[in-house]
């Protein structure tokens, strides 16, 4: 895992970069970061770029190999320096050396997809502690001599897992500093940490990432389109992890239906009863979250068409490959309020997420949105919204 693998972060990678530069390496870490964020990837460049035999150095960054053998034994999880602990099953043992075959095996697996993609969310199955007994074995393995040249990293994933004699029993670590060592706690909810740790480690927030972070990273990696991307991105909340999730949905399809209503809605006399009917499959077919992301595609949709009026068809857009519909729509539509809009179905969305019913909240931005778009309406745009 080098640098490079990290989608965005840049302030937290200088942030590091300049620690190892000037061997200022901390003792303890916090990277604290919603899910998918790159908490894991960070932890591993940095356990890989300290342990690195031939680190590539440059006025601002310091970089691992990726050729030696420590990289090699880095970049697969089988550097004796680099220590994993994480959430264990229910009555399945209180450390590694206690568990069944299965969860043995599960482990095995999980850690191979986490070397080969650091965004796997690093959970076992029926997970939910760290117990006591994970951190005395990581205590008593880092009272022993590192069997291998390079820094010792132990990674404690999701450290808020930790109960609270776990906790005291690592505060008590803590207090007795190894050399050589660095401890990374990865976390999505610090508050929940003992405040006594956090105190004692240095913290690195680790923000949401930028759409466009997001969107490049699933072009990259090749998991989707450009255009695709730009769709998924913006429902991700900053998560890589999140967007992924997305990759399944059909989202071309929920914005052709979402228009399509909204085109319904536009229709001159006559519109009420296939507008009632596209709203009850609507509702019945899909769960809350579909709707939701369906009313978020359509709000996309009309900002697009509300930037195209403003500065012309060439401006840049996020759907891209709907220019010319957006532009159509736009002509047709000149002067409507589109800020009142987008409002509407923002409130929509609202509604939605606080389980309001589906046809109640539908019907009416539907209405809401007829009648902006209506006082809006050239005379020759009867097929604008077609």
């Amino acid at each position: 895992m080098t640098w490079n693998d990290i989608i965005g972060q840049q302030r937290v990678q200088r942030l590091l970069h300049h620690a190892i530069a000037d061997n200022r390496l901390p003792q303890a870490l916090i990277l604290s970061g919603m899910e998918g964020v790159g908490k894991m990837a960070i932890a591993l460049a940095f356990a890989q770029t300290v342990n690195c035999e031939r680190p590539v150095r440059t006025p601002t960054t310091v970089t691992p190999c990726g050729t030696c053998h420590a990289c090699q034994q880095c970049t697969s999880l089988q550097h004796p320096n680099v220590r994993l602990t994480m959430a264990l099953p229910s009555g399945k043992g209180d450390n590694e050396q206690e568990l069944k075959s299965d969860v043995i095996d599960e482990l095995k697996g999980l850690l191979q997809s986490v070397a080969e993609d650091p965004y796997t969310t690093v959970r076992l199955s029926g997970a939910t502690q760290i117990r006591i007994g994970q951190i005395r074995e990581l205590k008593r393995t880092l009272s022993l001599s590192a069997a291998q040249e390079g820094r010792r990293v132990c990674i404690i994933v999701d450290a808020d897992d930790m109960t609270t004699e776990a906790s005291n029993a690592f505060l008590k670590t803590l207090e007795e500093p190894h050399e050589g060592v660095t401890i990374i706690l990865t976390t999505s909810h610090p508050e929940r940490m003992m405040q006594t740790i956090v105190s004692r480690c240095q913290e690195i927030v680790c923000p949401p990432l930028d759409d466009t972070d997001i969107a490049d990273a699933l072009v990259a990696r090749s998991l989707c389109s450009a255009d695709e991307a730009q769709l998924i991105a913006p429902f991700a909340q900053g998560s890589f992890t999140r967007a992924r999730s997305f990759l399944s949905e059909d989202m071309r399809g929920y914005r052709e239906d979402v228009v399509n209503l909204l085109r319904t809605a536009l229709r001159g006399k006559g519109y009420r009863i296939p507008m009632t009917e596209a709203v009850t499959a609507m509702a019945d077919g899909r769960d809350k979250v579909r709707v939701e992301m369906m009313l978020t595609l359509l709000l996309l949709w009309l900002r697009d068409a509300y930037a195209i009026s403003m500065t012309g068809a060439s401006t840049s857009i996020m759907n891209g490959d709907q220019r010319g519909a957006l532009t159509r729509f736009s002509d047709g539509f000149t002067g409507a309020d589109y800020p009142a809009a987008l409002t509407a179905i923002e409130q929509a969305v609202r509604q939605v997420h606080r389980n309001v019913n589906l046809q109640l909240v539908l019907l009416p931005m539907l209405l809401t949105l007829r009648r902006i778009f209506g006082s809006a309406r050239k005379a020759s745009s009867g097929t604008a919204a077609s």
